[in-house]
């Protein structure tokens, strides 16, 4: 369970990430510091969706490892 645990944390901290990256977006006052946050906000949401997906794909394949092994295959 430890490195499902890994990747829910890493994921909530990519998407925590996202959102302040896109808060400071919006709020930066120059056009250079918008396109910079904006592109921080994006390596951030790569890394958000990379980490989710890793989780459901993890949680996905032990669930049907776990139904596999009731039936008896």
């Amino acid at each position: 369970m430890g490195r499902l645990r890994r990747l829910a944390v890493v994921a909530t901290l990519a998407w925590t990430a996202t959102a302040l990256a896109q808060f400071v977006a919006w709020t930066a006052t120059e056009e250079n510091e918008r396109i910079e946050w904006t592109e921080r906000r994006n390596q951030f949401l790569l890394c958000s969706s990379l980490s989710t997906n890793a989780l459901v794909f993890t949680t996905i394949y032990r669930y049907a490892r776990r139904c596999r092994r009731g039936r008896g295959e």
